[in-house]
């Protein structure tokens, strides 16, 4: 299978991202965006949010058009060579478009075998080290950590999925809270001045009349006082103005400029309210504590690693009980060998080859994996990357500028596709529709 065009609507704005058959890398993408882009990506295949449209190319050659209309209307599967609806074949036991359930997939196993992390390759280069330094932690509160992780992840599923959105948007619900927040300091602030400076500002006019008539620099002085409240005031008041409109009107205006802007215009309309905003943006405060938590005792280790991992390192812990156990603390992330990254880049290239029970591939989207690489490693993978991508297809996900300039060079020969934050005016004003 390999994705050809990813369409995402909110309102009168869409994102649309044209994918190479071979290798795109996606440059210039944070944290927030990746996990946005990789979770679209899943979701427009197994039954995501309307407005998500995914066309795709299967191994059997057809071109198939997923189409998630907004508002509510029936999802549908069309053939875009020949314009015929195939919508049952696709659609599974609940009435819902799930193409990765055709396939003998689902949206778990491809979240987690589709896409490769540089806490992914550590954990799999150095899985004997790794369950080593866990087995010298003390055990109780590291999976009780563990298990509060999972617990909180669940109930942001949760919370996520009963208003209509989805755990990846959490990070964006906590940004727009962020702005509201904001807002309402800063209306606090001039609400504070503006009080102050009303009492300053009358009783030094006031005093300024009789002054007047005893001393002229007094009464200039007092009105300079009173000038400066007002002033003062106004700045504060501007301030407040500026944020307000921040609030109301930023989250659409940046959908023109940007992938994460679009996001936050949909997700703030998605979620009308405050109260609705609130409960998600409470669910992704608990699990960020959690998620913190667990690293301050184990490190940059991935949960479900360890948790798939946790009888061997209860084993290991069990028999290093009467050895010396070093001071608990976190579990430090040794540098990845080249070769080991080499090695876990080419296993999960080839496991998502015939990934489905039916033998279909699936695109491997990598996202940031060589983060903390010396720059000539760096390009002795990506130059790996490059001649390994195709079978199956590869989307790379990125912000390091270092790999953005070797993808510039090599879309230059037509061996990958680059796409870039930038916004196309032209598109915006004709179109709606914005690059990523």
């Amino acid at each position: 299978m390999r994705y050809q065009r990813l369409i995402l609507e909110a309102g009168s704005n869409a994102v649309t991202v044209r994918f190479h058959p071979r290798l795109t890398v996606i440059a210039g993408v944070g944290r927030i965006e990746r996990e946005s882009l990789a979770a679209e990506l899943v979701g427009a295949l197994a039954g995501g949010r309307g407005g998500a449209h995914l066309e795709i190319l299967d191994d059997e050659g057809r071109r198939l058009a997923v189409i998630r209309p907004e508002g509510g209307d029936q999802d549908r599967v069309l053939e875009t060579d020949t314009g015929r609806d195939v919508t049952a074949e696709f659609t599974g036991a609940g009435g819902t478009i799930d193409l990765l359930g055709r396939y003998g997939l689902t949206r778990d196993v491809v979240r987690r075998r589709g896409r490769l992390t540089s806490v992914d390759v550590t954990s799999a280069s150095q899985s004997d080290s790794l369950v080593r330094a866990l087995a010298d932690q003390d055990q109780s509160p590291l999976w009780a950590s563990a298990e509060r992780v999972l617990v909180a992840d669940e109930a942001l599923r949760s919370e996520a999925e009963a208003l209509g959105a989805a755990p990846e948007d959490a990070p964006i619900v906590e940004e727009i809270e962020r702005r509201h927040r904001e807002f309402e300091a800063a209306q606090a602030r001039h609400e504070q001045v503006r009080h102050h400076g009303i009492f300053i500002g009358g009783a030094c006019a006031i005093g300024a009349v009789p002054a007047k008539f005893m001393n002229v620099a007094v009464a200039l002085a007092f009105l300079g006082v009173a000038s400066i409240t007002t002033i003062v005031s106004i700045i504060f008041r501007r301030r407040m103005e500026r944020a307000a409109v921040a609030e109301r009107n930023a989250l659409a205006e940046a959908g023109a400029q940007s992938y994460i802007g679009f996001h936050l215009q949909r997700v703030n309309g998605l979620l009308d309210g405050h109260k609705n905003r609130q409960r998600l943006a409470d669910a992704a405060e608990e699990h960020r504590v959690a998620v913190d938590g667990w690293r301050a005792i184990a490190g940059d280790v991935a949960v479900e690693w360890a948790m798939t991992m946790r009888a061997e390192i209860e084993s290991a812990a069990r028999r290093r009980a009467g050895a010396a156990r070093r001071p608990g603390g976190v579990t430090t992330r040794q540098a990845v060998e080249p070769t080991d990254l080499a090695h876990s880049l080419v296993a999960r290239l080839a496991d998502l080859r015939h990934a489905g029970t039916t033998g279909e591939g699936l695109p491997l989207i990598l996202d940031e994996p060589l983060s903390g690489l010396d720059a000539a490693v760096k390009q002795w993978v990506l130059e790996l990357v490059a001649r390994s991508a195709g079978q199956p297809q590869v989307v790379f996900l990125t912000e390091d500028p270092d790999i953005a300039a070797w993808a510039r060079l090599e879309a230059i020969a037509g061996h990958l596709s680059v796409i870039e934050p930038a916004p196309d005016a032209d598109l915006i004003d004709q179109q709606h529709e914005v690059r990523v």
